[in-house]
């Protein structure tokens, strides 16, 4: 499953946000919760998307975003810090979780024969 996050940033912050994140990839990466893997975070550009910038996780299943909750790093919680320190407070958009459609459960309404 994909999980991505989106936030808008400070003005004139993007170059110092763009900065920290290639400084602290590795360490996203590195300290992340168990289950999920960083794949990336992405800057909104030519005014297509909700918001500045989006951050892309890929988690195994649901139970991973618990592992997030209760994850106890303080390299990670350092860098969350940090993190919310570019964005404008209340402007994000809300969060999406994709799962691919062949591994999704599909449930329809019974379909009611012809007559």
């Amino acid at each position: 499953m994909l999980h991505l996050s989106f936030g808008n940033v400070k003005e004139g912050q993007m170059r110092d946000f763009q900065a920290w994140v290639k400084k602290n990839e590795g360490a996203l990466s590195k300290h992340a919760p168990p289950g999920w893997l960083y794949r990336g975070t992405y800057a909104c550009v030519y005014g297509f998307g909700p918001s500045d910038m989006a951050q892309l996780w890929e988690i195994g299943r649901y139970g991973d975003l618990d592992k997030g909750r209760e994850h106890a790093d303080k390299e990670w919680d350092r860098l969350q810090q940090e993190m919310t320190e570019f964005f404008e407070p209340h402007t994000t958009v809300p969060a999406v979780l994709l799962r691919e459609i062949g591994d999704t459960k599909i449930i329809e309404p019974t379909k009611k024969p012809k007559k």
